[in-house]
């Protein structure tokens, strides 16, 4: 016989061992307490055998027979007169499980979900189906939080752009203190009511969040995001590159439409004719030049179209035509015919481009390439091309390079912004190289460009004091982007000074809500509020001990005594907060 290690009051009578472990356990107190007025009683009633679910052992599942005596209660005014002693170091009343047993599958549920504990749990060989995790989790308690004196708050989205919740963390320990439901003013400032203590609260430039921190806790200074307040920069950056972009690619097609407008359109070669066909066109072409200074000899004589007509032998519309131009009428080009020689066009046109002028081996090649016509058909078609052997789409490409030939049309505008975003000493010399020539070619651009490494700058070195310099600058910089973002600041100005001044930020609150994501989604389709909070809230004691390793490596990195020293004891007031902001102002 052998006794538990941490049950002196139980006695193992015997052990069988099989496909499964089971033990046969008897109390061994003499007395017994009553559960309604706890008085203490020996005489026993009977007996009965409870059957309990305990942890695997060596990959076999643990079964507890376990004894247990019912007392009668010797209080005479007590409402319980019979009850069954407790086991409070090993099982809940009327439970099927041991507590270890139960705290094991709650971790499960905690760490990796209902069904998926339920997976895991039944390689480990414990017993539980994901409803009773599930049961088990919701029948657990959070452990109570400590007093918050810095707090983050933002929002995670239900379905995104129709409902959201919020989440608020403890920034100086790290970890999430609550989640709720949604993020209406009144239910985030009932909850800032509920926690006095809080002197610091760390948001992003959302009025909601605004609003109810200023009804629930007025007394804390509120701390806009630092990186909130870059992205707003970085967008209205993105704003006018891209109009100035806009602008000056319609400046350069204006240019090159009013250069083509001007230059001399090049000459056009006239059609391939043999010896014999050009003399037979200049031999019409006089004809015709002696015919119309006939019917002009005519008409001062008199004669109207019907009569000259009848002389000169041609119809008399044409007769009235003549004398309608007031000059000799040049013939009209006739248009092209279809061509054997047009389906092969774009053959001809690239070995003309790459510099192929001879006529008699463009006509072997295409021959191999299927060609049945003549050769005089081909000489037609290159005495049509240009000198130069350009085509429509060699123009319209040209064009397209003159319009596009600035480095603000040839980088895109988020690879502009983010070339303005980042540190002049990380820049290679390429990258720096792109972003000169982006300055130089707009002053707009170089006045956004001195406006951005001035607010990144404060936003690196967190001098707030050079804040309202900033603002004024922004404010007569003529860029209704830039103008924009300092009236925004202007009302909100007390938490961007405090966010450019004070180290405390949303990163935190950020990484929670990604690790709150990732849970949401592990749990679709059982991810119920009460549940979602419940595993959100969980932190292991490794996670939370990791967590202060961290922080505490953090704060030494930041190079600040004050925060060094800061602990749980020793946090920053709000008076001390207060004060240093008004320094800085």
């Amino acid at each position: 016989m052998m006794i538990f290690p941490d049950q002196v009051s139980i006695l193992i009578e015997q052990i069988s061992v099989a496909d499964e472990i089971t033990l046969t356990l008897r109390t061994m107190s003499p007395t017994a307490s009553c559960p309604n007025c706890g008085t203490l009683s020996t005489r026993v009633q009977s007996r009965y055998s409870r059957t309990l679910h305990d942890l695997p052992s060596t990959g076999r599942p643990v079964d507890l027979i376990v004894h247990v005596r019912r007392f009668f209660c010797t209080k005479s005014t007590c409402a319980q007169k019979i009850f069954a002693e407790r086991l409070p170091e090993l099982c809940h009343p009327h439970a099927q499980r041991t507590i270890r047993l139960q705290e094991a599958l709650s971790q499960l549920g905690l760490v990796v979900g209902g069904q998926a504990g339920a997976r895991v749990g039944s390689q480990l060989g414990f017993s539980g189906s994901r409803d009773t995790i599930l049961r088990l989790l919701r029948q657990s308690d959070l452990p109570e939080p400590r007093t918050p004196h810095v707090v983050g708050v933002d929002e995670w989205a239900w379905k995104r752009g129709r409902r959201y919740g919020t989440l608020l963390c403890d920034l100086q320990r790290g970890i999430p203190i609550d989640v709720l439901p949604d993020r209406s003013v009144e239910r985030v400032s009932a909850w800032f009511k509920r926690h006095p203590s809080i002197e610091v609260v760390s948001r992003d430039r959302s009025s909601e969040f605004a609003a109810a921190a200023s009804q629930g806790a007025p007394q804390a200074v509120q701390v806009a995001d630092r990186w909130h307040v870059g992205k707003n920069l970085a967008e209205a950056l993105s704003t006018v590159l891209a109009r100035c972009r806009a602008d000056q690619a319609k400046a350069n097609r204006a240019k090159v439409k009013r250069e083509e407008s001007l230059r001399e359109p090049p000459p056009q070669r006239a059609a391939y004719r043999s010896k014999g066909e050009e003399q037979v066109r200049l031999a019409r072409k006089a004809e015709r030049e002696q015919r119309y200074a006939q019917v002009l000899a005519l008409h001062q004589q008199g004669l109207g179209a019907i009569d000259i007509a009848a002389r000169v032998g041609m119809g008399e519309r044409t007769i009235r035509s003549w004398l309608a131009c007031g000059r000799y009428p040049e013939p009209k080009r006739r248009r092209r015919r279809p061509s054997l020689i047009d389906r092969y066009e774009n053959i001809v046109l690239k070995r003309w481009d790459e510099g192929c002028r001879n006529g008699a081996r463009l006509y072997q090649e295409l021959r191999q390439q299927g060609y049945r016509g003549s050769q005089k058909a081909l000489y037609r078609y290159l005495a049509r091309l240009r000198p130069v052997g350009s085509t429509r789409r060699r123009q319209a490409a040209g064009k397209e390079e003159a319009w596009l030939a600035g480095p603000l049309e040839r980088l895109s505008t988020g690879r502009s912004t983010w070339l303005f975003m980042r540190k002049s000493e990380d820049l290679s010399q390429e990258e720096h190289k792109e972003l000169i020539q982006i300055r130089q070619a707009s002053p707009e651009i170089e006045a956004a460009y001195q406006l951005v490494q001035t607010f990144l700058q404060m936003l690196r070195d967190r001098s707030g004091q050079h804040l309202e310099v900033w603002l004024q600058a922004a404010e007569t910089s003529h860029l209704p982007e830039f103008e924009s973002v300092a009236a925004g600041i202007r009302q909100d100005y007390a938490a961007v000074l405090a966010g450019l001044t004070l180290m405390w930020n949303n990163g935190q609150t950020e990484g929670q809500i990604t690790r709150l994501k990732l849970i949401k989604r592990s749990m679709y389709g059982r991810a119920k509020f009460d549940l979602l909070r419940l595993r959100v809230l969980h932190r292991s004691k490794d996670a939370q001990k990791e967590n202060a390793i961290t922080r505490e490596a953090h704060r030494q990195r930041q190079g600040d005594p004050a925060t060094v020293a800061q602990t749980e004891e020793n946090t920053l007031t709000s008076k001390h907060t207060t004060s240093l902001i008004s320094e800085v102002a």
